[in-house]
């Protein structure tokens, strides 16, 4: 088999993933410890996204929560059934639909919203540090083109 091009390029390309990987591991890590700091050991950092979007728009149909934050649905209603045994959402069928599952915070889940934009601030804040606007920019893009490159294969189609 040919060696691709990429893998001729200096050692720095090749380990992308691996680095995405490590820095996806440590900012899991920091939201660990800043929801434990707050209070908040029963919280996942993968409950985030979902705390976000609620608290955007109050409540949302399971399925567009799904959508909204990039998640399977199976993954969702997992992450949605911890929340709601912790008491901070509530989940009750569409009036008018049935299959329709609709998700809301109740009041113990609203009441972290403070929290969750104090962490939302210093998980931005270490992240962004040491990086101009054109940086994050540049990396926004790159990310981005990443991202739909995976889709695209994944879907069986040419890169």
């Amino acid at each position: 088999m040919p060696e691709h091009p990429a893998h001729r390029k200096e050692p720095a390309l090749r380990g992308t993933v691996n680095q995405l990987a490590r820095t996806l591991a440590l900012a899991n890590r920091y939201l660990v410890e800043q929801l434990e700091r707050q209070g908040l050991s029963g919280i996942a950092p993968s409950h985030g996204d979902i705390f976000v979007q609620l608290f955007a728009h109050g409540e949302l149909p399971m399925s567009e929560l799904a959508q909204r934050i990039g998640r399977d649905p199976s993954t969702v209603t997992a992450l949605v059934k911890k929340l709601a045994a912790g008491g901070y959402v509530a989940t009750a069928k569409q009036a008018d639909d049935k299959r329709v599952v609709l998700v809301k915070l109740t009041d113990r889940g609203r009441s972290l919203q403070p929290a969750f934009e104090s962490i939302s601030n210093a998980l931005v804040d270490v992240q962004h540090r040491g990086l101009s606007g054109d940086d994050l920019e540049a990396l926004d893009r790159m990310l981005r083109t990443m991202q739909e490159n995976f889709e695209t294969a994944l879907k069986g189609e040419p890169v």
